[in-house]
């Protein structure tokens, strides 16, 4: 886990700054991670193959939902795991909400960096895009001077996948309009090509023999800050605050959880229409340091950390047809096994309520247990509603 640590380190170190009070985000990803090993998780579980081999890697699974989800994920398998413990005589940890919250944090900061930032590309993949995007009729690893394009010679080693995306968006009006000049059909690029691109160019250029540099991930906050002073709020906006002409950007959709070779992708397939968007509102073309574009990309990936406020109505419900009332009351109406949980103080944020769902797990598994009720299960989603409706509880 050493090697884990290091290779995070810097990434972690930056989020400790991000997650400001507004956003009830994590505090402290790096403290996530001692945690992780501290608490014994690393003996049932690897990540990216270090580590335990009892449960599921969690370098490999990629955790769509948002936190209010892993709340949802972390009591669903409660039983197996508080069994799987039992059966190994490893003692069940206990956490606080502010080791929840990092843990999490650092779960979830590990995926956008080893799933989206660190994914190695296969050259041999790149060199045939190189070919059939036609990259090759604007540029080569030589000093061609016939080609409109600049000789990618010195390219190894100097640009991260981000570094990718923030020159060709930086460079691309000059790219359109070289394109049409020459009747060259603009390229496309959908999924993991983009990171294959990379690899070609990394491979087949020629090394400065200067020490190589490397793009850390960015920082969500400063990403914030650049949303709006770069302008794209005017055309985007974040959970309905900001402009109306592209998407939303801020709703969890499948359509905006991208991995970052297709971010870099979607970027580049839409420059043209964005341009033109921007030329027609007077709106001046923006450009991006390669720090200001992780930082930028990094607020976009974590923007949907938390998803949108749950249906209180629909929570409800839930807390009825889960079996939940069985045991628990709310404000004097429900079963009495558990306590009344709009009368719990420590029940304030999602991350609160998930440390105590676990923390209780085996007092609750054995009261489902003598009552012979099936352990609830959450779907993704409802975990969200169920938290809006308890909140809601709280508040009056």
């Amino acid at each position: 886990m050493k090697k884990v640590f290091l290779f995070l380190f810097l990434f972690f170190a930056l989020l400790a700054l991000v997650f400001s009070a507004e956003e009830l985000l994590p505090e402290d990803p790096l403290e996530g991670a001692k945690i992780f090993e501290q608490k014994g998780c690393v003996r049932c579980h690897a990540l990216a193959g270090e580590g335990g081999k009892i449960g599921p890697d969690l370098g490999k699974i990629y955790l769509k939902g948002s936190l209010y989800d892993v709340a949802g994920i972390l009591w669903n398998h409660a039983p197996i795991m508080s069994q799987r413990m039992q059966e190994l005589k490893i003692q069940r940890p206990l956490f606080s909400s502010h080791e929840m919250s990092n843990l999490i944090a650092f779960l979830s900061a590990y995926q956008y960096y080893l799933g989206h930032l660190g994914k190695p590309g296969d050259p041999s993949i790149g060199e045939r895009l190189f070919q059939a995007k036609g990259c090759v009729k604007c540029h080569s690893f030589q000093e061609a001077w016939e080609k409109p394009g600049p000789s990618l010679r010195y390219y190894k080693g100097k640009y991260s996948l981000i570094g990718l995306a923030q020159v060709m968006w930086n460079h691309g009006p000059e790219m359109e309009k070289t394109m049409s000049e020459l009747k060259i059909t603009r390229p496309k690029f959908a999924g993991d090509e983009m990171i294959h691109l990379l690899a070609f160019l990394q491979a087949g250029g020629k090394s400065t023999g200067l020490e190589k540099s490397y793009l850390e991930p960015g920082n969500p906050n400063f990403g914030k800050q650049l949303f709006s002073e770069k302008g794209c709020i005017k055309c985007h906006s974040i959970r309905g605050q900001g402009g109306k002409i592209g998407p939303d950007l801020g709703k969890r959709t499948d359509s905006h959880l991208r991995s970052m070779p297709e971010l870099a992708g979607l970027l580049w397939n839409h420059g043209p229409e964005m341009w033109k968007k921007m030329k027609e509102k007077g709106i001046m073309f923006i450009k991006f340091s390669q720090e200001e574009m992780a930082d930028l990309v990094a607020f976009l990936y974590f923007v949907n950390y938390f998803d949108k406020a749950g249906d209180k109505t629909a929570g409800e419900e839930l807390f009825v047809q889960k079996g939940c009332i069985v045991c628990h009351s709310l404000r004097g109406k429900g079963g009495s096994v558990g306590p009344d949980l709009a009368l719990v103080p420590e029940l304030i944020s999602p991350v609160d309520i998930a440390t105590q769902m676990w923390n209780h797990v085996p007092q609750m598994e054995t009261a489902t247990q003598e009552m012979k009720i099936p352990w609830p299960r959450f779907k993704t989603g409802e975990m969200r509603d169920v938290l809006e409706y308890l909140a809601s509880q709280k508040q009056k």
